[in-house]
């Protein structure tokens, strides 16, 4: 049977009735609700009379007291700081197995590990390493950001919040100080923030179980603020200052990950020890010039040299390999680390 022939010119027939998206063919009630120009008689948008204060977005409200309305140019992000590629896999020493940690890891882990990589390098979720001469113009000093972070770890210690809390929260006031100045701030104006900033973080960290713990009226109550409504305005600028971004690694989720297998006496203690210097080094100003995942690894060095046993190498080629760092890319934040927290290693008990 002979097929039809096919109507070439059917194709070239404009499009019937309701097909098509030019606007000038259609009717104004077979247009789309958003493309209709509206009534005269009805307005679009709302006075602002008529909007309760907690209703105006963060950009709109005043800024808290000690803070100065957030400039339009924010400073230049830092240069990117270069990260040594994955070394390839060598043999492993005799104190360390790599075999035996690839069979405990699971199929996805190492996908984990890069994208911590790569989060760790993303410039809007890290602090300017040099904000207080840039950005704050030295009105805030590094004794004083010390002493900030140590009241923080006080305040996380009193109210028994979850591991990795003070680092985030020491996150969170950096990357604020890195975008917003504070005009003459004082112990009091630090203290709120860092409040604030522990109360984020630990939200972050362990949900609800923080809710319990902690609330606005016990933070007034704790760092002798004003009110609580003072504690919850910071909470709306902080979080709209780190663009509603409160993810991101630290030293202390790589310290866990590096040290995810410890067994034995030697290696938890090392665990212990490296966590206690990566907590240490959040108030050292000069390691916020290193990624946090080179601060994590050069504590685990410390923490095993601190050990100074002769079958304990400070580092070797398993370390390499699950790290990526060599010795030498650790030679200057080990030793920024070392003179700063020199006590703790000359007593490695924990």
């Amino acid at each position: 049977m002979m097929q039809p022939a096919v109507n070439l010119r059917a194709f070239a027939r404009p499009p019937p009735r309701g097909f098509g998206f030019s606007c000038a063919r259609q009717p104004v009630a077979d247009l789309p609700a958003r493309l209709r120009t509206p009534p005269p008689s009805i307005g679009i948008g709302f006075s602002c009379a008529h909007v309760a204060v907690d209703d105006v977005p963060a950009r709109v409200r005043p800024p808290p007291p000690g803070f100065s309305r957030p400039s339009r140019v924010l400073p230049p992000s830092p240069c990117k700081i270069p990260v040594p590629p994955k070394l390839p896999k060598r043999a492993s020493d005799n104190d360390e197995s790599s075999t035996k940690r690839q069979r405990l890891c699971s199929d996805y882990e190492d996908d984990i590990y890069a994208n911590l990589r790569r989060t760790e390098q993303n410039l809007e979720e890290r602090p300017r390493p040099d904000y207080l001469k840039t950005v704050q113009k030295d009105r805030v000093t590094p004794s004083a950001r010390a002493r900030l972070i140590g009241w923080m770890d006080a305040f996380v210690r009193h109210h028994d919040l979850v591991d990795g809390t003070l680092h985030q929260a020491v996150a969170y006031v950096d990357r604020v100080l890195s975008t917003r100045a504070m005009n003459a701030p004082t112990d009091y104006d630090l203290r709120l923030l860092g409040a604030v900033a522990v109360f984020v973080a630990a939200k972050y960290e362990d949900g609800q179980r923080t809710v319990l713990k902690l609330d606005p009226d016990k933070i007034a109550w704790y760092g002798g603020f004003a009110t609580r409504k003072e504690v919850l305005d910071m909470e709306r600028h902080m979080v709209a200052a780190l663009g509603y971004q409160l993810s991101g690694p630290t030293a202390h989720t790589f310290v866990s990950r590096f040290t995810r297998h410890a067994q034995g006496e030697d290696e938890l203690k090392i665990q212990r020890i490296a966590h206690r210097y990566a907590d240490e080094s959040l108030r050292n100003y000069a390691c916020l010039g290193y990624l946090p995942s080179l601060v994590a690894a050069s504590a685990i060095y410390l923490a095993r040299f601190a050990l100074r046993r002769l079958d304990v190498r400070p580092w070797n080629a398993a370390l390499e390999e699950l790290t990526g760092y060599s010795a030498l890319d650790l030679a200057l934040c080990r030793r920024a680390m070392y003179y700063f927290s020199e006590s703790l290693s000359c007593d490695p008990q924990c």
